[in-house]
């Protein structure tokens, strides 16, 4: 089952508005959890449950630490990768460390296609309830900010991580980019102007363009 059918599929099992709760306990002593990180891991554990019980194939990468979250059959060109994120209140997540990300691109470009899956929850007092749920790509929840033409994170002058826009908000001073185009134009910008990289960084956009091409049988 692809990308989109999986989100259709937790659409028509009612998960916008579904509540779930999250226990630790340890040395008899047990505790509720609604810390951001440990929720977001949680949700995606769940996700794999989910996936299994609907009997939906699915793969993880050998080191899970890795991009993507999980891999499912392909659809709208998505090459299976899916990545899941999870919010409350107001999207602030990392979507990618910066450098890392450009480097990435320049090997595996296809990664650019790749679907995200968003949930929002809200605590409540015996754990979450879902609130929201989206299936985007990458260009479609990143855009611009005051200070870049990619809105990161910045630390000691350095470009540290790609952060999300409010891609639902209306009248946003920084809409999101419309195309994928349009995304990778503004990574170059922000990557020309960065003190740090090496070599790999010449001919960057040369570089994703031609394996974006080789790789998926498409202009970039």
């Amino acid at each position: 089952m692809s990308a989109v059918k999986l989100f259709e599929k937790l659409k028509e099992s009612g998960i916008v508005g579904a509540t779930g709760t999250t226990h630790f306990e340890l040395h008899g002593i047990k505790t509720l959890v609604q810390d951001n990180s440990v929720i977001g891991n949680v949700i995606q554990e769940w996700l794999g449950a989910f996936m299994r019980q609907h009997k939906i194939s699915y793969n993880v990468p050998d080191n899970t630490q890795e991009f993507p979250d999980y891999l499912v059959d392909e659809s709208n060109g998505d090459h299976g990768l899916l990545e899941v994120k999870c919010f409350k209140k107001s999207p602030n997540f990392d979507i990618a460390n910066f450098m890392a990300y450009c480097r990435s691109l320049s090997e595996q470009p296809r990664r650019l296609d790749a679907q995200y899956l968003i949930f929002e929850y809200a605590p409540t007092e015996t754990g979450i309830v879902i609130k929201r749920l989206w299936l985007k790509k990458v260009w479609e929840i990143t855009c611009a900010s005051e200070r870049a033409h990619v809105k990161i994170q910045w630390k000691q002058n350095q470009a540290v991580n790609i952060r999300p826009a409010t891609w639902y908000a209306k009248n946003s001073q920084y809409p999101v980019f419309a195309t994928r185009n349009d995304y990778v134009m503004a990574l170059k910008k922000v990557l020309d102007t960065s003190p740090t990289g090496g070599d790999w960084r010449k001919n960057w956009i040369k570089t994703v363009e031609q394996k974006y091409l080789e790789q998926t049988g498409q202009a970039l």
